[in-house]
């Protein structure tokens, strides 16, 4: 990377970090963009060059929390793929963004997460090919995954809301739903 996309990046990088230390204590819609590029010590121009708004800002560190979970997610093999690893690694991950994570839920944020996530969950199914996928059209796949992210979702939302020492463990929110698939399975057979 040359110094001029390392600069970008680090600008962005303040920019978001300053962002999320505002939501600590400011509701958004108080949060101008002043702001933020006070915060971050950066100028105004600076954030204009690099951002449309603070919507654009938020957008773009929701992605930049889904691809980080996507890598993580590409270091299982599909060969010996278990649904179990996929629930212990979505909530490994998710469990160690908490903090900002937290914010996002608390400012009534959460969901234009879950709006950026969407698009990429139809992708997740093409990405891997995991032993529990059914063959179907892009439609019915479609619907597959808007069901299985919305639980997963909802999941989600609901266990990071909780303080640290109310929240269970990753590995237990993984094995109550594992649990759970497992006698949805056996009711079925």
């Amino acid at each position: 990377m040359n110094g001029k996309k390392r600069m970008v990046e680090q600008s962005k990088t303040w920019l978001v970090d300053a962002f999320l230390d505002l939501l600590k204590t400011q509701p958004y819609d108080s949060i101008t963009v002043k702001d933020i590029s006070e915060k971050a010590q950066l100028s105004r121009r600076t954030f204009y060059r690099l951002f449309k708004d603070k919507n654009d800002l938020l957008n773009f560190y929701s992605d930049r929390l889904i691809k980080e979970y996507l890598a993580r997610l590409q270091t299982i093999s599909s060969t010996n793929m278990q649904f179990e690893q996929v629930l212990r690694i979505f909530f490994e991950f998710w469990w160690s963004k908490r903090t900002p994570v937290r914010l996002l839920i608390h400012q009534n944020l959460f969901m234009s997460l879950l709006d950026r996530m969407n698009p990429t969950a139809f992708r997740l199914y093409d990405l891997f090919d995991a032993p529990w996928h059914v063959d179907g059209n892009q439609r019915e796949i479609s619907y597959i995954m808007s069901f299985s992210v919305g639980g997963f979702w909802n999941v989600l939302n609901m266990w990071l809301k909780k303080d640290d020492q109310d929240a269970q463990s990753p590995e237990v929110i993984a094995n109550i739903l594992s649990h759970a698939i497992k006698k949805l399975q056996e009711k079925r057979q």
